[in-house]
């Protein structure tokens, strides 16, 4: 009898190879010493197939990015203001699902850090198309938010969404370096959403 073979089961294409080499390579040995050829051998395929595949090494560090930062979600739909959800919802699911991403891939996010200060207009420009719409969704549902008096009036949207990152980013990169916090990831994700939903509460009437 012939087992069926599931997609979860299935080889990873070569596609797939090749982006989890190169998150391997980049995270190793940063995105500047990184090398085409050594990303190839890892993934075990020859060179030119990753260029045929991702044309640059911009192209295939994009398609790491974008794995990484964006495709957690599994296509679930977002909390909105719109949908009747609450502002807490809101903020609680951006929250999870920035601190897992971030959580997950500390390695990179630190060569990311480490060499932002070497990174040319393509790199910039490619890191805005991935991080900005994100950053800017949540931007707009806190806009709404101000506009329904859920929110103080003198908010500026992004810079909470910006404050928001910021912990989460600190916090990831604190529980990735293995001393002892005295708190779980659970409590510190926790204490991030409570503190930025009584930081931007409407004062009490």
């Amino acid at each position: 009898m012939q087992l069926e073979v599931s997609a979860a089961d299935s080889p990873p294409s070569t596609e797939q190879r090749l982006i989890d080499a190169a998150l391997e390579v980049f995270s190793r040995e940063g995105i500047a010493k990184a090398t085409t050829r050594e990303i190839a051998k890892v993934a075990g395929v020859n060179e030119v197939t990753l260029f045929r595949k991702f044309q640059t090494k911009q192209g295939l560090l994009e398609a790491v990015l974008s794995r990484a930062f964006l495709s957690t979600e599994n296509g679930a739909t977002r909390p909105s203001l719109a949908n009747g959800d609450s502002l807490a919802e809101v903020i609680r699911h951006f929250a999870k699902t920035d601190f897992e991403r971030k959580r997950g891939n500390t390695g990179l996010m630190r060569v990311l850090v480490a060499e932002s200060h070497r990174m040319g207009e393509l790199e910039t420009e490619m890191m805005c198309r991935i991080f900005l719409p994100w950053k800017q969704e949540l931007a707009s549902q806190f806009r709404e938010a101000i506009r329904r008096g859920l929110v103080r009036p003198d908010m500026q949207p992004e810079l909470i969404v910006d404050q928001l990152v910021s912990m989460l980013f600190v916090g990831a990169l604190k529980l990735d370096s293995g001393k002892n916090t005295g708190y779980t990831a659970d409590t510190y994700l926790e204490g991030c959403i409570d503190l930025m939903l009584r930081g931007i509460a409407p004062d009490p009437t």
